[in-house]
């Protein structure tokens, strides 16, 4: 058997968008995916059916696998024939044991090609608002790492640079600043420790060397955290853009489309699976060419129907004497991969708008098939049928939970529910909203499960 390669690629610091387009497409390509804890978890959801995914991550004072080990999985899955993915938080090589793990390979004579990532050391600053060079403050910067060995309390030799950016540095901060004092930085230095940079609860907490340790004393850092110290931190005020825009967790599919809102928080807390039982539906699919109208209320209804009509031997084709409603333009643009283009798709793209956009239409006696979830909203099959249309609404898939991970409510500002069954979710996995939430429901029905569950939702215009 031919060895297969390694892929060592840099993940980014945090936020999903920052990884390489290269090292995206190398993630759903991958056989066998090594990852470290520093990562966003989201990149996991892109990796190809079947692939093997294995957790390697270090954490202070504990490692999941010894680093000989990590590197000696990476040569036995590439000699069994299969492409490796070592996907590593930032950067692969600063500050990383990449290095080691490359030549763990070359040694092994396996091949391997290292994709770099955006290190912390760039983006968090970036996202904090402290550019570490400016020309009107420094020309240089050194990247030093904070991190040494149990006991080791040698004061740490900082590089002559305007701006020093400190990793892995949380444990130590007490010898980082002794060691800058010493070595002739001005009492009156800025410094700033960004926190969990890029992600959605970063915070920054800032001083000068005199009254740092005291101020990181009360604020209790957490990891991780870098460490920026120069003239460049007092631009934070002017140049900060990340925190100024709201966080908002979205619990639906398609985070994209809310971009606008602020900083997308995206957490599945439902998936959408077959049904046990599609007796009914198929009797429905064998029949379909009787509907006047199929109307699709989401992404899910178009792919579960569409996958029993294969099943069944049928196409696009069974649908051509139908016209066809998408919810919105997600729908529709999933609904032109079947080659199916929609006839009516609502600028207000909620169950509401359809029964608008319904009304330029007459339904007196035309056919209608909704493919939708089992459990679902009663607003547009009653729309339709007040308009006078004989409504078949077709349970296509289910939702179930899903475990959205952990939350941290103190920096959310906003949730959006996307549906009821999210808001029904949430409310089995968190209880209530914290009060600091605002809660914003995308549709009428979605407000109205929210408000019997005890959330005061606006609906999103």
């Amino acid at each position: 058997m031919a060895d297969g390669k390694v892929y060592l690629v840099g993940a980014g610091p945090g936020d999903m968008e920052l990884i390489t387009v290269k090292g995206l497409r190398l993630i759903g390509e991958a056989d066998v995916v090594l990852y470290d804890h520093l990562l966003s978890m989201e990149l996991l959801g892109l990796v190809k059916p079947g692939a093997e995914v294995v957790s390697v991550g270090k954490f202070a004072g504990k490692h999941t696998l010894p680093q000989e080990e990590i590197s000696a999985l990476l040569v036995r899955k590439a000699k069994e024939g299969k492409t490796v993915v070592r996907l590593k938080g930032g950067d692969c090589y600063l500050f990383g044991r990449g290095g080691e793990e490359v030549e763990a390979c070359h040694e092994a004579d396996v091949p391997f090609e290292v994709v770099p990532g955006v290190t912390s050391a760039l983006a968090a600053p970036a996202y904090a608002g402290m550019p570490p060079t400016h020309r009107d403050y420094t020309s240089d910067v050194a990247i030093v790492t904070g991190h040494r060995k149990k006991g080791d309390t040698r004061p740490i030799e900082i590089p002559k640079a305007g701006t020093v950016i400190f990793l892995m540095s949380v444990g130590n901060i007490g010898n980082i600043v002794s060691s800058l004092l010493e070595q002739g930085w001005p009492a009156e230095t800025p410094i700033a420790c960004i926190e969990h940079g890029t992600w959605y609860d970063q915070r920054v907490v800032g001083g000068t060397l005199a009254n740092f340790l005291e101020k990181a004393a009360k604020a209790d850092l957490r990891t991780p955290g870098i460490f920026i110290v120069g003239k460049v931190v007092e631009l934070r005020d002017k140049l900060d853009w990340f925190s100024k825009r709201p966080n908002v967790l979205v619990l639906g599919n398609h985070p994209e489309r809310y971009k606008h809102l602020g900083n997308i928080v995206h957490r599945r807390i439902i998936d959408c699976v077959p049904m046990e039982d599609y007796s009914a539906v198929d009797a429905v699919c064998k029949d379909i060419e009787r509907f006047d109208w199929i109307v699709f209320t989401s992404v899910n209804g178009a792919k579960f129907l569409f996958e029993r009509l294969y099943a069944m031997g049928k196409d696009a084709r069974a649908l051509a004497g139908a016209r066809i409603g998408a919810i919105g333009k997600t729908t529709a643009k999933r609904l032109s991969a079947y080659g199916i283009l929609a006839d009516v798709v609502p600028q207000n793209e909620s169950s509401t708008g359809l029964v608008e956009a319904f009304a330029a239409h007459e339904m007196g006696g035309k056919k209608v098939l909704l493919p939708q979830a089992e459990i679902a909203s009663k607003e547009l099959p009653e729309g339709l049928a007040a308009a006078g249309a004989e409504v078949t609404a077709a349970s296509v898939y289910k939702t179930v939970d899903v475990d959205p991970g952990e939350i941290d409510f103190d920096y959310i500002d906003t949730v959006l529910f996307t549906s009821g069954s999210t808001v029904r979710a949430f409310v089995k996995k968190f209880g209530s909203l914290p009060p600091n939430v605002k809660a914003l429901a995308l549709g009428i029905p979605t407000q109205k499960v929210a408000q019997e569950h005890g959330i005061d939702a606006e609906v999103l215009g």
